[in-house]
């Protein structure tokens, strides 16, 4: 079984022959626009220095004509002001002492500085404090295509068969280069771990993390789900999965319901109640294990397949508190 999650919006944009028009509302003339100011190195530049002279505490602080052409290194005025010009009102703002970015022109230097799809990172494999929720043996985290991935040494993993997918995959988290400043190999795995939390909550609550367009998610349930490790059908060792995509961007995130009720505030309360402690922080490596063994320890069960309803139990020192996921990853409490 394939499970596909359908997102409204996503075919409407996409009932065009042309993809620039289809995501550009018609008006392709802006796309071409915009991508055509940022086809020059001298632009970028520009934009490197404003970024580089931008204060949050001050936004509107701006770069005179003259500081900015010298912090770019341009003699030519003229060709300077043209330059300048192609990037105003899309990228850039003229103020009354100067120039500042604009928020599209601070999205776009936030990109370059982060090094997505400009640099691969060095990294080797590297073991982390981390057992593998299936065996116990010990996991890794490696680097490949923009994503971080931590896979199990010992046993085939979550999934199987599929190619994209480092042997033993347990774990794929999309991190920019950016992500490896100044940590460790276990500082990384916390940070992109804290990362999914954000992204996934933020999917939850109708907003995507990537462009802030419209949210949504479904749930879907493999049919003819063999529970005897990785399933044949489905290729998971787990029949439900929930998925969380953007009706704008297309930015998607797959995950599991004992994921999406970790973020409800009964099971919060829950957790607090019992002394049990789910705040965490990039800097502490024990909050971040601590928060992920929670998750795992949550118990699923598929209650229907058709409408898929899937029961989560959170359970601690013979406590529990149950939940239901239904099929558009609403929760309630059920007991």
């Amino acid at each position: 079984m394939t499970a596909t999650v359908v997102v409204a919006g996503v075919s409407d944009r996409n009932s065009t022959d042309s993809p620039l028009e289809a995501v550009s509302g018609g008006d392709s003339s802006r796309a071409a626009e915009a991508f055509g100011a940022l086809s020059n190195e001298t632009r970028l530049a520009i934009l490197l220095a404003l970024w580089e002279a931008y204060s949050p505490a001050a936004p509107d602080e701006g770069v005179s004509f003259s500081e900015l052409r010298r912090r770019v290194d341009m003699r030519n005025s003229g060709r300077f002001n043209y330059h300048l010009g192609e990037l105003e009102g899309q990228f850039v703002r003229k103020t009354d002492d100067g120039y500042v970015l604009r928020r599209a022109g601070l999205r776009l230097v936030r990109t370059v500085v982060a090094g997505t799809g400009i640099e691969e990172p060095t990294f080797e494999a590297s073991e982390i404090d981390v057992p593998c929720p299936i065996c116990g043996a010990a996991t890794e985290i490696r680097y490949e295509d923009d994503r971080l991935y931590q896979v199990c040494t010992e046993c085939p993993g979550a999934y199987e068969g599929h190619e994209a997918q480092p042997a033993g995959y347990l774990a794929g988290i999309a991190l920019d280069p950016a992500g490896f400043t100044d940590r460790t190999a276990r500082e990384t795995w916390a940070a992109a771990r804290i990362q999914v939390f954000q992204n996934v909550r933020s999917m939850i609550e109708g907003v995507c993390d990537e462009c802030s367009g419209p949210a949504g998610g479904s749930l879907a349930v493999c049919e003819d789900h063999d529970s005897d490790g990785v399933c044949e059908a489905c290729g998971r060792r787990s029949a439900p999965m929930a998925f969380l995509g953007c009706s704008v961007c297309k930015n998607y995130h797959v995950t599991s319901p004992r994921s999406i009720v970790a973020h409800h505030p009964a099971v919060v309360a829950f957790y607090h109640e019992r002394g049990v402690d789910v705040q965490f922080d990039a800097d502490d490596f024990e909050s971040v294990r601590r928060r992920v063994a929670l998750v795992g320890d949550h118990d699923q069960e598929v209650v229907s397949a058709e409408p898929p309803r899937v029961r989560v139990v959170v359970s601690h020192d013979g406590d529990e508190l149950r939940l239901t996921v239904d099929e558009e990853l609403d929760v309630t409490v059920t007991d």
